[in-house]
């Protein structure tokens, strides 16, 4: 069929309607086609009992006062760095003590908050993670183990490990999480994985990305380990936890964090929501923006919780102690630790409410030797 477009004004009318048909069609062509080709895909949700976003980390961030510091320990207040600011490094600050970050300086969004090489004594690169020598197999994708008392050796797996089974043991392994999976690197978070034990494994994230964790469970012993590039390198989810012999570093730090309704992340070291016989000795762990240690009462109560012979540091205060209207937190043993002098509250090693007691005996200064005093908060 044809159609005849008479002459005159007419003509000049009915070519206009048909070039605007045509723009529309081809609109209409690129969304189909293109445009939708560029949404970015749904992300994991993390699988943490839909727990609430500040759970993912911890309920708290201090801001230090140069005149008078007063931490309390339900704020959650912070400072934002400059607009525009752009992952990359920090200049040093030889005046900074022993801590790991220049004093008054903020984090850039998605900067590994780093740390200082690692002293004579403490666990470093010399005696965590997979040994230099081991030949690694890798494997690629996630990694789900259902048979009891397997053993997990020699693989660098590109992708999460979860653990579904009794009494398994992963050991000499390299983990790295891929962009997109934002959850924990290993996990036994579940009712079937007790009695885990991860030995010299190194855990780290692939690139910046909000929401991805070390090693996230309870049940289960975590030594000669190192995780890095992570938010949380350890989130204990229950009873029957021993973290030893352990170096944890470089936390990513976001002031844009999803998992936390957009807020700033709350990246610790180890976070504790629940869960009792919890063991914190012999590691050495810095650079969390939010705390080194974090206990909470998020899921449940939390009591038993010994923290010795570790080199600490990074937070807002290094080990922060908050309640949850849950109660005082019974059975808190801080001793024989060493505290770096880089807290954002100047002088905040410990704090604790009120009416959590904890029994604390030669916890020390790294840089001075002196004695360290609790916070109450």
């Amino acid at each position: 069929m044809s159609l005849t477009v008479p002459p005159g004004p007419s003509r000049i009318i009915l070519l206009g309607i048909a070039a605007v048909v045509t723009v529309v069609a081809l609109s209409s062509t690129y969304v189909l086609t293109r445009g939708q080709s560029e949404v970015p895909p749904l992300r994991t949700e993390r699988n943490y009992s839909n727990l609430p976003p500040d759970d993912f980390g911890g309920p708290v961030t201090l801001t230090p006062s140069p005149s008078s510091a007063s931490p309390s320990a339900s704020s959650t207040s912070s400072t934002k760095p400059s607009a525009g600011a752009s992952p990359g490094g920090r200049p040093s600050d030889q005046s900074n003590r022993s801590g790991d970050r220049p004093s008054g300086q903020e984090p850039r969004e998605g900067e590994p908050l780093s740390s200082p090489p690692p002293g004579a004594g403490s666990p470093g690169p010399r005696d965590t993670g997979v040994p230099p020598k081991k030949k690694l197999r890798v494997h690629n994708g996630d990694l789900v183990i259902r048979t009891p008392g397997e053993v997990v050796d020699g693989l660098e797996v590109h992708g999460r490990i979860s653990v579904e089974a009794p009494n398994v043991t992963i050991r000499n392994t390299l983990v790295i999480v891929p962009t997109g999976s934002e959850t924990a690197g290993i996990s036994n978070n579940n009712g079937n994985g007790a009695g885990m034990l991860v030995s010299n494994v190194e855990v780290m994230a692939e690139n910046a990305a909000p929401g991805v964790n070390g090693v996230v469970g309870h049940d289960f012993t975590l030594e000669s380990s190192e995780i890095h590039h992570v938010t949380d390198q350890v989130h204990i989810t229950g009873s029957n936890v021993i973290v030893r012999d352990n170096w944890l570093h470089d936390n990513y730090h976001f002031e844009n964090d999803p998992y936390q309704d957009g807020g700033a992340s709350h990246d610790d070291s180890i976070q504790i929501i629940g869960g009792s016989n919890i063991t914190i000795a012999d590691n050495r762990f810095t650079g969390a923006y939010n705390a080194g240690v974090m206990i909470t009462q998020s899921i449940g109560d939390v009591s038993d919780v010994t923290i010795r012979d570790n080199l600490l540091g990074g937070g807002g205060c290094t080990v922060n102690i908050a309640e949850k209207s849950r109660g005082p937190i019974r059975g808190t043993e801080i001793h024989d630790n060493r505290f770096l002098s880089d807290q954002r509250v100047d002088g905040c090693a410990i704090i604790h409410p009120s009416s959590t007691k904890v029994n604390h005996s030669g916890n020390v200064w790294d840089d001075t030797g002196r004695p360290v005093t609790l916070t109450r908060g």
